[in-house]
Parts: C-alpha cells; structure tokens; sequence
C-alpha cells in the first residue's frame, strides 16, 4: 500500500470556513491532526478513516474522493460518505481520499486524509525471479537484483536463505546486528535488506534470497535459484 502525503500540495491542507475564533470549546473547529486513512486499496477491500483531532466539538461528515496519481482532477466518489468505503473497478489506478468536514454553531472546516493508491486490479505476479549477485567468500557483500513484476507493487520485503551446498534444505538467516550512521545506533534484522555480509557460518552453504511484493490487491513471492557455495 502506498500512502501518500496529501499535505504535498497547498490547497489540501485543512481548509477553514466561517468566522475564525480562538480555539477550545468555541469557535470554528481546527483540525489539529488530520484524519488518517487506511486499508489495503485493492478491488473489493474496504477503506477506513477517522475523523482526526479537532479544536473544538462539532458534528462530522465524509466524502470519498477520487483523485489521479498526482493529486489532480480529483472527483466525489457518489454515495460514499460514510468513514468506510469498498473499493470498486472504477477506482483502478486512481489515489483515494477521504475528506472530513467539522462542523458547529461558529462555522465549518474541511480537512483531508492522506491518500490511498493506486488503486490495484490484481495482486503482483513474478515476472523474472530475483538473483544474487557479488562475490560468495566470507566478509564480502552480495546483493539481490533483477527482479521484475506485474500490476505494480509497491511495497517489497527481504528474506536471505541459507542452504545446504545442494541449494536445498533452506533457513530463515536471522538475528540482530547494529547499524550506525552519525553518530548513533539501531539494532536491526539480519537477513532482511536488499544486501547481506557473508558470515562464518555461511560457509559450505549456498544461498537463496526470497522476494515478497505486495500492492493494494494482495501479495506474492519469488525466490531466486541457490548461489555458489560460499567461501572462507
């Protein structure tokens, strides 16, 4: 799932309309925290968003909008205009927006979600399966490449293998190692970046590294053919 900013341009930031008042118990609502979005946005899933964090109290509706991949030519979605909505056909390739509009005695306000898309017709299916490239020896790097997919993934996962030296008899490669950049540290996972160090205990093994996309529609997984055998 891709979510995009919907902050990006000027005219979809909150729009305020009535008299302006300071905020509290009284006034004009102002969104605070604009409401938020989610869901998978594939044909026949279904969208939610909330109502975001308002100045003041007030009474709220929802419109889904229906907008292209650059925010433009955006369209109300007719008859959706509750907090959720199901995505439809007419929907493919398109971004989804919900727009909340708050509402009182002094006034009304308009504020919009991030966005959800594009819009997916089908899950992603494998086109060329991943390979691993670089040198096989302990303490050098390899690399995942060439992977190639249908219907548009957006959002894509790491998992390396290790193999016995047939190439069979896979595991997960797993652990945590310290990654530090200006002057501090993170503790993440091993095995699950677009690269790998070879280790000691991957000696004698040959390696596989697996694939996984995803779009709004579903997701699917390809896994390249075994290295050479690694090194010492």
């Amino acid at each position: 799932m891709l979510v995009v900013p919907v902050a990006l341009v000027g005219s979809l930031v909150v729009l305020a309309l009535g008299t302006a008042s300071a905020s509290g118990d009284t006034g004009t609502p102002v969104a605070t925290v604009l409401p938020i979005a989610s869901g998978k946005p594939g044909v026949g899933k279904q969208l939610r968003t909330d109502r975001g964090i308002w100045s003041t109290s007030a009474t709220f509706t929802y419109q889904w909008v229906r907008c292209d991949v650059h925010f433009a030519a955006c369209t109300d979605i007719p008859h959706a205009t509750a907090p959720t909505y199901t995505v439809v056909a007419a929907d493919i390739g398109h971004v989804l927006v919900a727009r909340v509009t708050a509402t009182n005695a002094a006034g009304s306000a308009v504020a919009l979600s991030n966005g959800l898309g594009p819009v997916a017709a089908k899950p992603p299916s494998s086109k060329r399966r991943p390979s691993i490239k670089g040198v096989t020896k302990v303490g050098r790097r390899v690399r995942e490449a060439g992977d190639r997919w249908t219907h548009s993934p957006d959002t894509f996962t790491i998992r390396w293998l290790r193999c016995s030296a047939r190439g069979n008899a896979c595991v997960r490669i797993a652990g945590k190692r310290l990654r530090c950049a200006g002057g501090s540290c993170l503790r993440v996972d091993v095995g699950t970046e677009w690269d790998y160090k070879l280790t000691a205990k991957d000696a004698g093994h040959r390696l596989r590294v697996r694939v996984a996309a995803s779009n709004g529609a579903g997701r699917a997984t390809s896994t390249s053919r075994p290295a050479r055998v690694v090194e010492k």
